[in-house]
C-alpha cells in the first residue's frame, strides 16, 4: 500500500460504528427473502447514474410495487416521483423480474465472481458497479463499488482508468484491492470509509 494514502476516519469511532452498523445491515438483507433480494437489486439499477438518496426516495415510496407493477403503471410512478430515467429503467425492472427466484441462491453461493458475472449477463440495466452495490448491499464485501466519488478519490493516488468496459473496470477494481488489502479492511467496507470521507454520509 502507498504510505501516501490516508484515510483518516478508519480511526474515527463513531464513524467505524455508524459504517459497521451499516454492514450489519448489509447482511441481514442478504438473508431476506426473494422479494427484498430483488428490490435491493431494483435500489442498485435506479441508483445507476442518479444517486442513492433518489433511489432510496423511489423504494420508500413504490415499494412492493417494483414486484407486480405493469411497466405503464411502474413507469407512471417514477414519473410521479420526478425520477429522472422513468422511461428505461420501468422496463428495466420489469424484464428483470424473471430474476426473482435466482436471488436467494446467487447470494447465498460461494462463487462471489460468479454471481456478479451472472448478474451482468442475465439484468436489464446492471453492469459491473450495479452488481457489485447489489452484492455489497446483500453482505458480500469482495467488490468495489467505483462510482464517480470512489473513482475521484483513487484517482488521487493512481493513474485510473474509465469504466468504460469489463477490462478496465476489472483493471481499477485490482487497484482498490491492493488498497482495501493494505488496510486490512475488504473492498467492500474501505468502500464505504471513502464513501463518507468524499459526502458526509452513508446510504447504502
Amino acid at each position: 500500500m502507498d504510505s501516501l494514502i490516508s484515510i483518516p476516519f478508519l480511526n474515527d469511532e463513531s464513524v467505524r460504528s455508524t459504517i459497521y452498523r451499516k454492514v450489519e445491515e448489509f447482511r441481514s438483507i442478504g438473508k431476506s427473502s426473494k422479494e427484498v433480494l430483488f428490490k435491493e437489486l431494483v435500489f442498485c439499477i435506479l441508483a445507476a447514474n442518479t444517486s442513492a438518496s433518489m433511489s432510496l426516495r423511489m423504494q420508500e415510496s413504490i415499494g412492493d410495487g417494483f414486484l407486480y407493477l405493469s411497466r405503464d403503471d411502474l413507469r407512471k410512478a417514477l414519473k410521479e416521483n420526478k425520477y429522472r430515467f422513468y422511461n428505461v429503467r420501468s422496463d428495466f425492472i420489469v424484464k428483470s423480474r424473471n430474476i426473482i427466484d435466482d436471488l436467494p441462491a446467487l447470494v447465498a453461493s460461494p462463487d462471489h465472481e460468479g454471481s456478479r458475472d451472472y448478474l451482468v449477463e442475465n439484468v436489464y440495466g446492471i453492469g459491473y458497479k450495479e452488481a457489485s452495490h447489489f452484492l455489497r448491499n446483500v453482505g458480500i464485501f469482495d467488490f468495489a463499488i467505483l462510482d464517480k466519488h470512489i473513482m475521484k478519490w483513487m484517482a488521487q493516488y493512481y493513474p485510473v482508468k474509465k469504466n468504460t468496459s469489463r477490462k478496465n473496470y476489472l483493471y481499477n477494481e485490482e487497484i482498490f484491492r491492493n488498497i482495501s488489502a493494505g488496510f486490512g479492511i475488504e473492498p467492500g467496507i474501505l468502500d464505504l470509509f471513502i464513501w463518507y470521507e468524499e459526502t458526509g454520509t452513508v446510504i447504502k
